[in-house]
């Protein structure tokens, strides 16, 4: 397994009635990068309902691996780039961390 290195976490919250289109643009771009990079180490998308949120996080091996496939045309389309993001994310807020501790496989 690859040196996890960074992770990128967002905390989005829907506007009003908006939460299950949330949920389907948060958690797509993720898994399709998930086929199609092995530096893409673990990730997770979250759901609290009560507080109309969803978190996104995933671990790459290094920062280059998320930003690089983003700068691509189909890292772009996976993105999301055609969706109308406006009418659906209330806030989002988003953090480029480097992991310091932590355990990504499961203990045995």
């Amino acid at each position: 397994m690859n040196n996890p290195t960074y992770t990128f976490v967002s905390v989005s919250t829907a506007k009003p009635g908006k939460l299950e289109e949330l949920i389907r643009i948060a958690k797509a771009p993720t898994m399709k990068m998930d086929k199609k990079s092995d530096g893409l180490i673990a990730y997770q998308v979250s759901v609290d309902k009560e507080r109309n949120t969803v978190i996104v996080w995933s671990t790459y091996d290094k920062k280059e691996t998320l930003y690089n496939f983003l700068a691509t045309d189909q890292g772009k389309e996976d993105h999301g780039e055609n969706e109308d993001m406006e009418s659906i994310i209330e806030t989002f807020v988003m953090y480029d961390l480097e992991p310091v501790s932590g355990r990504l496989l499961s203990k045995k």
